[in-house]
Order: structure tokens, then sequence, then C-alpha cells
């Protein structure tokens, strides 16, 4: 059966009302409080998600430092072992190179002195006995070779001051 509004029969008392009123209350508490609840529990969870992010992350990033270090240790022994193989090749090559050098030092030396020999075979005799008496005279009359040696580099370095003035 359905209340009509405007009926006797439909028309609540005030004290109904009253008890309705209370009853809608009582219900309304209890659903705020229940919402209440959930969202301080939402928060609750929303914090103990964040420190399960906060403690992975934290876990994370101490293995990757550790996997960086360990990889730079390696890098770090493949430059020293590279840089060991690199000095014996340098030194190999080093030591390639220098006997090189003084083999063709040798050839240019027994050059010099095939050539030294044939010029001084094309040198007539009274040259070569007067470059001999100037060599002796050099050897033992050494003082006054060094004192015009001396007298020689003092006038450059007169003729060089007055050249920059």
């Amino acid at each position: 059966m359905i209340r009509q509004p405007g009926s006797d029969d439909s028309t609540p008392t005030p004290e109904e009302l009253r008890a309705r009123v209370e009853g809608t209350r009582e219900e309304l508490g209890m659903e705020v409080e229940e919402a209440a609840g959930k969202t301080a529990d939402v928060k609750e969870q929303a914090q103990a998600k964040a420190a399960e992010l906060k403690e992975t992350a934290q876990a994370k990033g101490a293995e990757l430092k550790a996997q960086a270090q360990v990889k730079g240790a390696e890098l770090k022994g493949q430059a020293q072992v590279k840089g060991a193989e690199l000095k014996g090749q340098a030194q190999v090559k080093g030591a390639e190179l220098k006997g090189q050098a003084q083999t063709r030092a040798a050839g240019a030396k027994a050059q010099a002195q095939v050539k030294a020999a044939e010029v001084l075979e094309r040198t007539p005799q009274p040259v070569r006995e007067k470059a001999y008496q100037v060599g002796e005279s050099a050897r033992t009359n050494v003082k006054p070779l060094i004192g015009f040696g001396l007298a020689v580099l003092a006038v450059c370095v007169v003729v060089s001051r007055a050249g920059r003035r």
C-alpha cells in the first residue's frame, strides 16, 4: 500500500519525524565515521607504499653503486694491462729505431771516412805538409790559440751589442 501525501494515514507525527531524523543522523554519523576511517587508512597505505618505494630505491641505488665500482675496477685493470702492453711495444720499437739509427750513423761515418781519404789523396803533398805543420803548431802552442779564440769571441760580442743599439 502506497501512502499518499496529504492523507491522514500518511502524515507522521512530530515524534515520528524526530525519531526518523534521529535515525538518519545516526546512520549519517556512522557513514561519516566509516568514510573517515577509510580516508585515514588510505593515508596510512600511501605512507607505507612511499616508505616501501624509498627502501626499494635505496637498495637499487646501492646495488648500482656496487656494480659501478666493480666495473670501474675492471676497466682500471684493463687500462693498466693495455698501458703495460703499449709500453712494451714502445720499448721494442724504440730499441728497433735506435738500432736503425746506429746502423745509419755507422754507414755515414764509414762514408765520411772514405770521402776524407779520397780528398786526402787528391790534396797536393805541399798542402798536406802545411796542414800537418799548422795542426802540430796548434797542439804545441795551445795558449796562443786559446787567446786568439777569446779575442775573436770578444770581437763578436762587441759587434753583436753594437748591432742591437
